[in-house]
């Protein structure tokens, strides 16, 4: 053998050498727990969905699925921690309508929100629903509406930070309404609430999964959801379409990415697997049962909610002069 073909027969093993274990992880994916990264505190309607969605995978995959919270800056200290992590598949992202959000008005985020993200499945849709204290002298809208015309500024309402969703519904029906709500963040929905029911702040906005347990237990009283419908799981709360507002549409869903680079066979089977769990009849009619919608799908469909998602609160903030 000539010493040229000595040399390029060995580069060619050693590129194979190099590749093979790599190979063998990605068919033999997963060999290892997969981690669920929620970026807001426990107990919240992301935290709930995330930790449901973790229990239907890991009945797919033996290796199981371990959710981890890891909270702050609206999102960002998660999101962060998600996309600068190995593009293995190994860590992913449950994400919220509030990504779009940071992506829209954030442009001092520690990672590109669309360069450094691998969409993986969109998972559910929520409307959006406001509730306060069973005392609460806030009834319905007109009356949120009445009583901030009189206090411009001093009617408060608590999210899960500054350019979540949360906050963006409030900022939203504020700006439909014509008036100015107070934002008090926090660092999760949960936390919110609490101050909600401690009656250190009026309201707040949440998804229907999070609301629906506490309105029905009678720990809180909504006063309004989105939607062009009421939802089945709260069929006595009127939409602010009813009440006036039929342009307020705001959704919260919720979905799963990962860093950029993800290998195709391994991106495929979590879309797989995740849109099969998605057709588990005991998550499904959970569900429903809380008025959320079951979505799935592509990768290519959650990235065209996304970038829907920036164009829209990107207009929001100009048309309401928001500042952040």
């Amino acid at each position: 053998m000539k010493r040229r073909d000595f040399v390029r027969s060995g580069v060619a093993a050693s590129s194979v050498l190099a590749v093979s274990p790599v190979l063998r992880a990605q068919a033999g994916f997963p060999n290892k727990p997969i981690v669920f990264v929620v970026p807001f505190a426990a107990g919240g309607g992301g935290d709930v969905i995330a930790r449901l969605v973790a229990k239907g995978l890991s009945e797919r995959f033996p290796t199981g699925v371990v959710v981890e919270n890891r909270a702050g800056a609206s999102g960002a200290i998660g999101s962060a921690h998600v996309l600068k992590s190995p593009a293995d598949g190994y860590t992913l992202l449950n994400m919220s309508s509030t990504y779009a959000i940071q992506a829209a008005v954030n442009d001092k985020l520690p990672f590109d929100p669309l360069g450094d993200l691998q969409p993986v499945m969109m998972v559910s849709r929520d409307p959006v629903v406001a509730i306060v204290h069973p005392d609460s002298p806030i009834r319905d809208a007109k009356v949120l509406a009445d009583m901030a015309r009189k206090n411009p500024g001093k009617v408060s309402h608590g999210s899960a930070g500054m350019g979540s969703i949360a906050h963006m519904a409030a900022e939203e029906l504020g700006y439909n309404m014509g008036v100015q709500l107070l934002h008090v963040p926090y660092k999760g929905s949960s936390q919110a609430f609490n101050d909600v029911m401690g009656r250190s702040v009026d309201m707040m906005f949440t998804s229907a999964t999070f609301a629906a347990q506490h309105v029905k237990s009678g720990r809180a009283r909504a006063i309004g959801i989105s939607g062009t419908g009421r939802s089945p799981k709260l069929p006595d709360v009127a939409t602010f379409a009813e009440q006036g507002y039929p342009k307020y549409q705001v959704v919260d869903w919720k979905a799963i990415g990962g860093p950029k680079g993800i290998p195709p066979e391994v991106l495929a089977r979590l879309n797989r697997e995740l849109n099969e769990v998605l057709k588990m009849q005991p998550i499904r009619e959970r569900f429903e049962s809380e008025g959320t919608t079951v979505l799935g799908g592509t990768p290519d469909d959650m990235l065209k909610t996304i970038n829907a998602d920036i164009a829209r609160w990107r207009n929001l903030v100009k048309v309401a002069n928001l500042k952040f």
